[in-house]
């Protein structure tokens, strides 16, 4: 095809047809040019296409991870919920007139002293920021998507920098006497018990541990609202997502 064109041109300008030259000279860009555009528009369409299969992907891995984190956050409430209940009885328990320090320490220890941080294991979002592939997905669900995100890695922190505070207070706790919640090991041994001071440390544990309890429940009733939140959050994204993946 190359040396029929050089043929051409070799003839028309030998035969010095200058204009018919100049005619062919134009048309043959002409031709370069829209076998350049349709190169282009092939590649485009491949790059699109190839695209278009990721964020596909993207958006499958996306709705796993949002179900994963609904219910990694649904399985905290549900622990947090029972902590709450526990301390609810505890508290009911003054409702009895008259209680000994005996009974008062037993009814200190139905509490749930531990504390867990709140830690999602999903990443997706977070490939999606780090490799760039996040402008891939359409602007919409970029932008919620990363609102979501932030607000899992606040509630993270919150819940961590949370836990450090109800810790010091158990701390506390510990310091001004928490070893007598395991009163019931102390009947047969009097001598101990009394060299423990025990009436003297009652009353400065039970304000150490109502500090810690009172505060370890207020932290608890705070993640459960944002998780609360975060939840609805994931549901509204789902419906997002699975409305692109009709598209």
């Amino acid at each position: 095809m190359i040396k029929f064109f050089r043929y051409i041109r070799k003839d028309l300008m030998e035969q010095s047809k200058t204009s018919k030259y100049f005619k062919y000279a134009i048309g043959e860009i002409v031709l370069v040019v829209i076998g350049i555009l349709i190169a282009l528009s092939i590649n485009n369409w491949n790059q699109s296409r190839k695209e278009n299969i990721l964020a596909k992907n993207y958006y499958n891995r996306l709705l796993s991870d949002l179900k994963a984190d609904k219910a990694y956050a649904n399985r905290y409430i549900s622990r947090v919920d029972s902590s709450l209940v526990l301390y609810d009885n505890y508290r009911k328990s003054y409702h009895k007139p008259n209680l000994s320090l005996a009974e008062i320490i037993q009814n200190l220890g139905t509490n749930d002293v531990n504390t867990f941080h709140i830690e999602y294991k999903t990443k997706t979002i977070e490939t999606l920021i780090n490799t760039g592939d996040l402008q891939i997905l359409t602007p919409k669900i970029i932008d919620v998507i990363t609102e979501y995100n932030g607000s899992k890695n606040q509630i993270e922190i919150l819940a961590r920098d949370n836990n450090e505070d109800v810790n010091d207070l158990l701390k506390n706790l510990a310091l001004k006497g928490g070893v007598l919640l395991n009163i019931k090991n102390y009947p047969n041994q009097p001598e101990l018990f009394k060299k423990l001071d025990f009436d003297d440390r009652i009353p400065d544990m039970i304000i150490a541990f109502e500090s810690y309890v009172i505060w370890k429940q207020a932290v608890n009733r705070t993640s459960i609202k944002e998780l609360t939140k975060i939840n609805k959050t994931a549901d509204s994204i789902i419906e997002i997502i699975k409305l692109e993946l009709k598209k």
